[in-house]
C-alpha cells in the first residue's frame, strides 16, 4: 500500500508531502502536518537567525517514541535549490543551511523536529558571531534557582560590555547568548568565554565548568565548551522531541521571571507569542561588540573637506544640541560606528521629505537618497540616489538644520545598528540591517551612475500592510491622573478606525475589521492627505452636530449606508472627519516599540494640511481639558502616557479613558417581554462583558429607552438564534427571559458595579453597531 502524499507550492518550490496525518507526539496526538504547519508560519522569525547557518538535524522519522537519529550530511536525494556548505578540517561534511521558507518545509516533512544550529554564519564560517553560555542543570534542580543563576550570570558577562540575551532550551536549561563581531576563531571566542566563566563559577558554589557528569555534585554546568568549532546549540524557535512538543524560546528577561520551567512555550503558543509581542531576540546583531580579550580604542572616520551637501561634525553638534527632549524623546542609545559595520537611515524633512540610508565603509557614510524609504516587502523596488560620502558623525544625528541651509529641516534617526555585506555581484550586493528598528536582508541594484534600485529580500514575519492590526484599548478611571509623563487628548465620540495607506491603496478599517471604504468616500484620499508611502494610523471618524461637537448618531448613521446614491446623498449632508492620533507602521517599519510622543511627532510631520484628516491635538493640561468637556457635555478625554509602546488588541494603563459620565460597552445577551405600554415588545435587556474570555452577567436594563428604540430593538433581537443561558448566573427573571446569541453591543451609563458584577442604576444609551461582527 502506498503512502499517501501530495504536492504543494511554497514560495517558488514544488514540493511533495508525505504521511501527513502520522503522529509525532503521541501523548499530545500533534501530527506532521501541524509541525511542518509550525515551522511554516514561524519561518519569518527563525530564518532571521539560522538563514546563513549550517544545522545539524535531529530527526524522529517514528515519533519521538521512536528512534531518533542526528543527521549532519545533505542526503543525496535532497532536491537541489537545497542550500549546503561543506565544513570540517579532516573529512567535510554537506551541512543544510535553511534559507527559505521551502527549506523548513522540507526539513519538516523530513520529521526534524530540531534544528541545531553552529554558532557562525555565512560567509564567516570559520569565525562566530555570538558566545553561547548553556546553563545544563542536574536532573530535579529548582528552575527557580536556575533562573536566579541565569540573572546573576547575567550581571557578570554585562560587567564586561556585552549585551546578554536569553532563551529556554525547551529542554530543562537556559542558553545565555551574546552577540559578538565576526572576527574571531572559535578558540579565540571559547577563551574569551573561559576567562568571563572562570571567575563566576569561583563565586557561585551551585555552578561549576566541569563537563563530567559525576564530578558536578549537583551543580549547573556552565558550559562553555558549546563554543568549540564543531559545536552547536538548539536553534531559536525550534521544537524539541519531548512530549507537549516545547520551543525553545527567546524571552526579554523580565517575561523569563514569570515562567515556570524551561518548556514554558509550545507548539501551540510559541508563534501566538511573537505575532502578540514580536521577537525578544530581534536586532540582536545589532549589539554584536569586539571580544573584551582584543578591544582595543575605536577608529575614527575620515576627515573630509567642506562641501555644501554635508554638515561638519562641529555643525552637527551645534544642531543637536538645540534638541528640546520635553517635547519629544532623546533617541535610543545608538551605535557610533568606527569599524565600518554601522549604518543609520535618516527621515529628512527639508525641501521634500524623504529618507537616507547610509552605510559606513572606510570611516565615511556611504549615502543614498530613497524618497519613499525602506521597501515593506519582497517584490517592491524603491528608487535610490546616491549621494556624496557623509562624514561618520552623521551615523549618530539627529536634529533640526537651519533653513535656509542646504537641507535645511528636521533629520531623525529612523534606525541605526550594525550592517552586513551578505553577498557582492557585479552590479550590486546584498546586505543585511540589524537594529533596534529595523532588521532584515536587501538588495542594492545599480542600473546607471548614480541610479540604484534598493529591494527587500527577506519576508516580515507580520504583514502590517495587508492585515488590519487591533486597536489598543484603555483602561477607564473616574479621576484624570497627574504626572509629567501625561498628555492629553479629547475622546472623540466616532467610530474607531485603523487607516492603512499601502503603495497608495486606502483601506479604511473599523475595530471589528469591517471595511469602511465605501461608506466614507471623502476619506478615501488619505494617500494625498499624508506624505507616506505606506502607514498604518489609529483614528477616529467623526461627524458634527450643528453647533460643532460630535454626533455619534449621525457617523452611524454613515456607517450604516449602503446603497450609492444614499451614500453619496449623506456624506454631502453629514461631511465626516478622521481624528488621527497614532501611528503603528510608517514607511518600511513597524514604529509600536517606539514612545508616543516620537510616534506623534513623525504622525503630526507626515499629515498635510486642509485635508479631512485631522491631527488629534494633545495638551500638557489634563484637568483643565476634562473640565472644559464636562462644561461643553462633551464625553470625556485621554490621558496616554508619551513614552509608552503601542500594544495592539491590549488593554492598558498607558492609556487612560475619563469620562464626563461613567459608560460601557456591554453585549445584549437576551431581554424578557414587556407589560403595559410594551405589552409584545421588550421589557428589559439582559447584559454580559467578556473577562479574560469568559462571558460575565452584569445585569438588566430597563430605561432609557423610547418608543421608536424598543420597536427596533425588538425587531433586530428577534432576527437572532435562540440558545439556552449564556452565562453562569441565574436572574430571578430567567425563566421568562429570552436569551439570544451574544452579537449586539450597546452602551450603558452607570454608577459603579456591584459586588456581585451587576451595573448600578444603568441606563441605556445606544446601540454600538461599529463594533458587531
Amino acid at each position: 500500500m502506498g503512502r499517501d502524499s501530495q504536492f504543494v507550492q511554497i514560495g517558488k518550490r514544488k514540493l511533495e508531502l508525505s504521511n501527513l496525518t502520522k503522529v509525532l507526539y503521541p501523548d499530545d496526538h500533534i501530527v506532521k502536518a501541524e509541525v511542518i504547519q509550525y515551522y511554516l508560519s514561524i519561518a519569518p522569525t527563525i530564518l532571521s537567525h539560522i538563514k546563513g547557518r549550517a544545522l545539524s538535524l535531529i530527526r524522529f522519522p517514528d515519533g519521538i517514541d521512536g528512534e531518533r537519529f542526528f543527521q549532519k550530511n545533505r542526503p543525496e536525494w535532497a532536491p537541489d535549490w537545497l542550500e549546503y556548505v561543506a565544513l570540517g578540517s579532516e573529512q567535510k561534511k554537506d551541512y543544510i543551511m535553511a534559507t527559505e521558507e521551502a527549506s523548513l518545509v522540507w526539513l519538516a516533512n523530513m520529521a526534524c523536529l530540531e534544528l541545531h544550529q553552529m554558532h557562525a554564519k555565512r560567509p564567516h564560517h570559520d569565525h562566530p558571531d555570538y558566545i553561547v553560555y548553556d546553563l545544563d542543570p542536574p536532573e530535579g534542580y529548582d528552575f527557580e534557582e536556575l533562573k536566579g543563576l541565569a540573572f546573576n550570570l547575567k550581571d557578570h558577562i554585562e560587567s564586561y560590555d556585552y549585551q546578554c540575551f536569553v532563551k529556554t532550551t525547551g529542554g530543562k536549561g537556559l542558553h545565555l547568548l551574546t552577540p559578538v563581531q565576526a572576527k574571531w576563531t572559535f578558540d579565540e571566542c571559547f577563551e574569551a568565554a573561559k576567562n568571563i566563566a572562570q571567575p563566576f563559577v569561583e563565586r557561585q558554589k551551585e555552578a561549576t565548568l566541569n563537563i563530567k557528569k559525576d564530578a558536578r555534585k549537583g551543580r549547573v554546568l556552565i558550559d562553555i565548551y558549546r563554543n568549540r568549532s564543531s559545536q552547536t546549540i538548539v536553534a531559536p524557535y525550534s521544537l524539541r522531541g519531548y512530549p507537549g512538543a516545547p520551543v525553545s524560546m527567546p524571552l526579554p528577561w523580565e517575561e523569563l521571571e514569570d515562567i515556570g520551567n524551561s518548556q514554558a512555550y509550545t507548539i501551540k503558543t510559541a508563534h501566538e507569542r511573537v505575532i502578540e509581542y514580536g521577537d525578544a531576540w530581534e536586532g540582536m546583531g545589532a549589539y554584536a561588540v569586539e571580544l573584551h580579550t582584543k578591544r582595543k580604542l575605536g577608529s575614527k572616520g575620515k576627515v573630509l573637506g567642506t562641501n555644501k551637501h554635508y554638515k561638519s561634525p562641529e555643525q552637527l553638534n551645534e544642531y543637536g544640541k538645540k534638541r528640546d527632549f520635553t517635547k519629544t524623546p532623546e533617541p535610543k542609545a545608538l551605535f557610533s560606528g568606527g569599524d565600518d559595520t554601522g549604518f543609520v537611515v535618516h527621515r529628512h524633512h527639508a525641501s521634500h521629505l524623504h529618507y537616507d540610508l547610509r552605510l559606513e565603509e572606510g570611516g565615511v557614510l556611504k549615502s543614498w537618497a530613497v524618497p519613499k524609504g525602506l521597501p515593506s516587502m519582497p517584490g517592491i523596488k524603491r528608487l535610490a540616489m546616491e549621494t556624496e560620502d557623509h562624514p561618520l558623525e552623521y551615523i549618530t544625528f539627529e536634529g533640526e538644520i537651519p533653513k535656509g541651509q542646504y537641507g535645511g529641516g528636521n533629520m531623525w534617526i529612523y534606525a541605526n545598528g550594525r550592517y552586513e555585506i551578505s553577498k557582492k555581484k557585479k552590479d550590486g550586493f546584498y546586505f543585511t540591517l540589524n537594529s533596534p528598528q529595523v532588521n532584515g536582508e536587501y538588495r542594492m541594484h545599480q542600473m546607471k551612475g548614480k541610479e540604484w534600485l534598493l529591494e527587500r529580500v527577506d519576508t516580515p514575519q507580520i504583514d502590517w500592510l495587508n492585515t488590519p492590526a487591533e486597536p489598543m484599548m484603555a483602561s477607564t478611571s473616574n479621576k484624570v491622573p497627574v504626572g509629567d509623563e501625561y498628555i492629553y487628548e479629547l475622546k472623540w465620540d466616532g467610530i474607531r478606525s485603523i487607516i492603512i495607506i499601502n503603495e497608495g491603496e486606502v483601506n479604511i478599517w473599523s475595530r471589528n475589521h469591517k471595511n469602511l471604504n465605501k461608506q466614507f468616500p471623502e476619506l478615501m484620499a488619505a494617500d494625498k492627505a499624508f506624505r507616506v508611502t505606506n502607514a498604518v494610523i489609529d483614528a477616529e471618524i467623526v461627524c458634527f452636530d450643528k453647533a460643532g461637537k460630535p454626533d455619534f448618531k449621525t457617523v452611524i448613521h454613515r456607517m450604516q449606508r449602503t446603497g450609492a446614491s444614499e451614500i453619496e446623498r449623506s456624506s454631502k449632508k453629514y461631511p465626516a472627519y478622521c481624528y488621527v492620533f497614532d501611528i503603528l507602521y510608517l514607511d518600511g517599519r513597524p514604529l509600536i516599540n517606539e514612545p508616543l510622543l516620537r510616534r506623534r511627532e513623525w504622525l503630526q510631520d507626515s499629515l498635510r494640511k486642509d485635508t479631512p484628516y485631522r491631527m488629534s491635538e494633545a495638551v500638557k493640561e489634563g484637568k483643565e481639558l476634562f473640565e472644559a468637556t464636562k462644561k461643553m457635555q462633551l464625553e470625556g478625554i485621554m490621558a496616554k502616557d508619551g513614552n509608552s509602546r503601542y500594544t495592539p488588541g491590549k488593554r492598558t494603563t498607558n492609556w487612560v479613558k475619563i469620562k464626563s459620565r461613567q459608560t460601557a460597552e456591554a453585549l445584549i445577551i437576551g431581554y424578557t417581554p414587556g407589560k403595559g405600554d410594551r405589552e409584545g415588545a421588550l421589557g428589559a435587556l439582559h447584559l454580559g462583558q467578556y473577562v479574560d474570555g469568559r462571558l460575565v452577567y452584569r445585569g438588566k436594563v430597563g430605561t432609557g429607552f423610547n418608543d421608536k428604540m424598543i420597536k427596533e430593538l425588538f425587531a433586530d433581537l428577534s432576527k437572532l438564534p435562540e440558545i439556552d443561558k449564556p452565562v453562569d448566573e441565574d436572574p430571578l427573571d430567567k425563566a421568562k427571559t429570552t436569551w439570544v446569541e451574544p452579537r449586539l453591543f450597546c452602551e450603558v451609563e452607570y454608577t459603579m458595579i456591584t459586588g456581585n458584577g451587576s451595573f448600578r442604576e444603568p441606563v441605556f444609551l445606544r446601540l454600538r453597531p461599529d463594533m458587531q461582527d
